[in-house]
This record gives structure tokens, C-alpha cells and sequence, in this order.
């Protein structure tokens, strides 16, 4: 798949121009968005929806057929064309939502369609209150009646849940000896039953804004089901953690790559000298964080979901903290440098608990292999 030319990403979204010499130290901010399908209808009519999503009407796709290295290579350029991660997360977030949604349902089609299209927007709730998104510590249920399934419970911290038309929601809908089953349900915001919460006071990633969203009694139909019933933690949210886990490394690439764009522009602009040893190897380091996200991604497209990406992972958070550690030093010189560092901290700190699991296992199985050498 060929990548969308960097002149359509430039300006997929009108209202924030690419980025231009400044004068001043403060980096450009993305505008407050109060109606984000605009900006969904923004990255439709230059076809960064549709483009990795082709309409082909076959909802048996594998998760290995999503493109994930061109889908790294655009996320990198987006972000550091527009210097936003929220809006480049919100991009990314549509497009595996609507890649779930077609290969694990035949009833959403006209809805898939409504999201590349620009004029919906999807939200995932998954995580509950002071537990997160542990699945021996969620409550939240959806109880077979006839037709329909009831809803009760609340989600926490669901991004774009204040104006998203369409949640999908993971439940319990069995138990058996304390272990729990979850289904996946696609459900309209403006559902009885479902009150959205006022929005959290977090700042950071820009446009995108969270809520918690309680179901009292919450009646869906049976056929807003998404895959198999019981199954949606297998099929949806562990896949969905390593893609988005692994989609996000080149992005966060780019935000880096911004910050150092903007570095020498805002430096140039106030005759101040900089290191160019320490630039140059800030340099060195953002593009081996680049090739790590787009090699990660490959190894996507070529071992499936399957593949142990851990080192590639652990290996890029090593390189961002090393860079961001750097840049602390021209913070105070560079106040511009803070908001995307802020947004860089907040990505590279997203499942880090899996992570850490995931680290120490191979820690274990070094060990026991070593043992077993003599």
C-alpha cells in the first residue's frame, strides 16, 4: 500500500497550517475542537480514513491484513507536520475500531462506513474505575434478556466519550468459578440507561477529552453484538492493546522529531547557538526511535498479533526517556518543548504494567534457559 503524499497530510486539517519558521519560543497549539467530527470529516475528504481502510465489503478479514507499516509511517508524519498527538491518536483510534469492527461483525457495516466517511465517531470503554482495565477486576455486566441484553455499570476515563454517537462496550455477560466472560456490544451514547458523565479536568493529547459514562439498566438488541459472546477480551481488547501499543511508537517518533524542528527554528529565530553535539545525537537517537516504530509495526504485518514485540517496546521507551532527559535542559531557554513532552510521557506511559509483566518474563526465561545451558 502506498503511502498518502505528505502534501494531503499537510492539509488534512485547515485549521491548523504546517508547521512555518517562528518568532517566538512558544510552539503552535492545536485550537480547542468542540465539534471533533470535523475533524473526522477533515481526514475523510483527503482520504487518510479510507486509504487503509479499502471498502471491500468482506467482514472475514485476519488482523494481520491492517497495514500497520504504512499506517506507522502516515502516523509519524502527522504528527510531526501538525505537532499534535491527540489528533493523531484520534486517527489511529478510528481506524482500529473500524478494522474490529469489520472483521469480528457482519451487522455494522453501514456504520464502518459512517466513520472513514468522517461522520461518526467511535469510543472504547473498557477501563472501570480504580481498577483500570484488569480483567479479574472488572464489574460491569450485561445480562441476557430475550432479545436484548441489560447493561449496568460505569466505565472510566473513556477517551472521546463526551461526544463520541457510538461506545464499544466490554461486559461481563458469564461467569463460572470466579473466572469471568466478557462480550463486546456497540451501543448508541443516546441509549436509555446511558448517562455520560461530565467530562475530566486532564489536559494533554488535545482534542481528545474523557469522561466515565454509568449504565443503569442499559437495554441493547442482541444483534449490537460484536464478535464471538464471552470472547471480546480475547478477540478485542488484548489485540487492540498490542496494536495500539505498537501503531503509537512512530508517532511518538514524530512528536520528537517536532520538538527538535522546533528547537531549531525557535533557536535560529533568537540567534542563540545551540550543542551541536548534543543536537546531533538527539538526532541519532529520534531517528533510531523512528526505525524501531516503523520496524515494530513491519513485524506487525508479518507475525500478526502473535509476534512478542517486547524488546522492540521496551527498547523505544529506553530511547524516548534518554531524549526527553536531553531536552530538560532547554526547557526553561524553550517553553514550547514542555506541552509535547507532556503528550510524549503520557503515550509512552500506556501499558506500561503489561509491559513491566512482559519484561520480566523475558528476564525469567533468560535465566532458566541459562540454567539449563550446563
Amino acid at each position: 500500500m502506498t503511502q498518502p503524499p505528505i502534501q494531503a497530510i499537510a492539509k488534512f486539517l485547515p485549521f491548523i497550517a504546517p508547521p512555518q519558521a517562528k518568532q517566538s519560543h512558544e510552539v503552535k497549539k492545536p485550537p480547542a475542537i468542540s465539534l471533533p467530527n470535523l475533524f473526522l470529516k477533515n481526514l475523510a475528504a483527503q482520504n487518510l480514513l479510507h486509504h487503509f481502510m479499502p471498502r471491500t465489503g468482506d467482514t472475514g478479514k485476519a488482523l494481520n491484513q491492517l497495514p500497520c507499516h504504512p499506517i506507522a509511517h502516515t502516523g509519524h508524519n502527522m504528527t510531526r507536520t501538525h505537532q499534535s498527538l491527540g489528533l493523531t491518536m484520534t486517527w489511529l483510534g478510528q481506524l482500529l475500531k473500524c478494522h474490529f469492527l469489520r472483521t469480528l461483525s457482519n451487522n455494522h457495516s453501514d456504520y464502518i462506513e459512517a466513520i472513514l466517511n468522517g461522520d461518526s465517531l467511535c469510543a472504547l470503554a473498557i477501563s472501570e474505575p480504580d481498577v483500570g482495565a484488569h480483567p479479574k477486576h472488572l464489574s460491569c455486566t450485561a445480562i441476557k434478556q430475550g432479545r436484548h441484553y441489560i447493561l449496568n455499570g460505569e466505565k472510566a476515563f473513556v477517551s472521546h466519550g463526551p461526544y463520541a454517537d457510538r461506545l464499544i462496550v466490554l461486559a461481563i455477560t458469564e461467569q463460572d468459578r470466579q473466572r469471568k466472560h466478557y462480550s463486546a456490544f456497540l451501543i448508541p451514547t443516546d441509549s436509555p440507561g446511558l448517562k455520560r458523565l461530565p467530562p475530566h479536568d486532564i489536559k494533554g493529547l488535545a482534542p481528545s477529552s474523557h469522561c466515565n459514562i454509568v449504565f443503569t439498566d442499559c437495554r441493547t438488541p442482541s444483534d449490537t453484538l460484536i464478535g464471538t459472546p464471552g470472547r471480546a477480551f480475547t478477540e478485542i481488547s488484548l489485540p487492540m492493546r498490542t496494536l495500539e501499543d505498537t501503531l503509537m511508537l512512530a508517532p511518538i517518533a514524530g512528536a520528537i522529531q517536532a520538538q527538535l524542528d522546533y528547537l531549531a527554528s525557535a533557536s535560529s529565530s533568537c540567534n542563540k547557538s545551540l550543542d551541536m553535539h548534543q543536537l546531533g545525537e538527539l538526532l541519532c537517537l529520534t531517528e533510531t526511535a523512528k526505525e524501531l516504530g516503523i520496524l515494530a509495526a513491519s513485524k506487525l504485518d508479518q507475525q500478526h498479533i502473535s509476534a512478542d514485540l517486547t524488546p522492540l517496546i521496551v527498547g523505544f521507551r529506553s530511547v524516548v526517556r534518554q531524549v526527553q532527559a536531553s531536552l530538560l535542559d532547554w526547557h526553561d531557554q524553550y517553553p514550547g518543548l514542555c506541552t509535547l513532552a507532556a503528550d510524549i510521557d503520557t503515550l509512552s506511559h500506556i501499558g506500561r504494567q503489561a509491559t513491566a509483566a512482559r519484561t520480566s518474563a523475558l528476564a525469567e526465561r533468560f535465566l532458566f534457559d541459562q540454567g539449563h545451558k550446563g
